[in-house]
């Protein structure tokens, strides 16, 4: 070993003796730099995997939200007729048949699953409801949806198959 080198490694020993010795407390800038940058690295790697675990948990969420709804809405239809003691909204309706008069409320009845919020109206804003009049709401044709996030999730009619945007101009178009 060079003598420089020796002399320069024994000076950083006597530096750490010294600084152990006189208890020295605290951090250098440098030291605090370093942990800066570590933990900055670490964020950018961290954050966009969780925003993205997060928006599809939310795709999910909203999808499954709406599949509940559809399976309520179809054991409504089948109790809807005119003057069955099965009938959910007998109360209010001697008329009506199939998913005619469907609302969230009767449909929390046939599946407690069913998310008590996080729908949007019609106009795009959130809102309890979760049966929609853009689409004809009679016997035969409905369009269930729900929000979570920014996430859109929808059904259209009994036979649709449940469709995932960003975009609630979307919701419950043919």
């Amino acid at each position: 070993m060079p003598a420089g080198a020796r002399a320069d490694t024994e000076g950083m020993g006597r530096a750490i003796a010294r600084r152990l010795i006189e208890e020295e407390s605290g951090f250098t800038l440098l030291e605090l730099l370093n942990v800066v940058l570590i933990l900055s690295i670490l964020m950018m790697t961290a954050v966009p995997t969780y925003m993205t675990t997060r928006d599809k948990a939310y795709k999910g969420a909203a999808a499954a939200n709406v599949k509940n709804l559809v399976a309520a809405g179809r054991l409504y239809a089948a109790d809807n007729s005119p003057f069955s003691n099965n009938d959910p909204d007998r109360a209010t309706s001697t008329t009506d048949t199939g998913y005619a008069g469907m609302t969230i409320a009767y449909l929390a009845n046939y599946n407690s699953n069913i998310a008590k919020s996080g729908y949007i109206n019609n106009s795009g804003t959130e809102s309890s409801g979760a049966v929609t009049v853009r689409a004809p709401l009679d016997g035969t044709h409905f369009c269930v949806y729900s929000v979570q996030g920014r996430w859109y999730a929808w059904q259209l009619n009994p036979t649709g198959q449940i469709l995932v945007s960003s975009s609630p101009s979307q919701l419950c178009t043919f």
